[in-house]
């Protein structure tokens, strides 16, 4: 029984090998292939393995007919144009996944290159290295030239001519200057008491009790 169950195991591995290299060959081809292109590119004979074309049409993706399969994809972008349509109606509440953007029938690397560049589209990346696409709807529209030149032409008075205008104004400039006060610190110097030392053996020869202090 466990080797039944290993060899099905093993025809399943193998169907979803062929289905990946089925699918993924149409993704490349924005017409349907015949199973004859198929089978020359993938060595994969659909004619001859019914279960394995059933197992493929499944996939929503998948368009066939009596002998050819297409792959729709998701989003049909052909242009930069169809991908910024395609953006917009997200209103940069949610984004999408760069990987089914991909799946469309031409490579639309160039039209993300050029969305980014104008500003349109935000690309974030996930720690598992996914990328996700969000529409840039806070885009602000393009400053005319002539309100450019307008506000460069603005001149930004220098502190000495606003000095000259407030005076001119009547109006009075003061320095305040604030003199921060050091406070004095005390030191309390510690007073010892000296300690009187009582001595009873007055009597030994050769002690010297003159700087001594006897505690009366």
């Amino acid at each position: 029984m466990d080797r039944i169950d290993s060899m099905d195991r093993g025809i399943q591995r193998h169907t979803n090998t062929y289905i990946h290299a089925v699918i993924s060959l149409l993704k490349q081809y924005d017409r349907p292939l015949s199973f004859e292109e198929i089978r020359d590119k993938t060595r994969i004979d659909l004619h001859n393995n019914y279960m394995l074309l059933q197992s493929i049409k499944k996939n929503p993706r998948i368009v066939s007919t009596h002998n050819t399969l297409m792959f729709k994809p998701l989003y049909s972008i052909r242009s930069v144009e169809d991908m910024r349509e395609v953006m917009k109606k997200l209103n940069g509440e949610e984004g999408l996944e760069m990987s089914k953007l991909m799946d469309s029938p031409v490579n639309i690397a160039p039209f993300v290159d050029e969305l980014k560049k104008n500003n349109e589209i935000i690309v974030l990346s996930d720690l598992d290295g996914s990328e996700v696409v969000f529409w840039n709807d806070m885009q602000e529209n393009p400053v005319a030239p002539e309100i450019k030149d307008l506000w460069s032409q603005v001149r930004i008075s220098t502190y000495h001519d606003l000095i000259r205008e407030l005076n001119t104004a009547g109006l009075k400039t003061e320095k305040v200057e604030n003199v921060k006060k050091r406070s004095t610190i005390k030191i309390k110097k510690d007073r010892r008491s000296r300690r009187r030392i009582r001595i009873t053996n007055t009597h030994v020869k050769g002690l010297d009790l003159s700087g001594v202090q006897d505690e009366g």
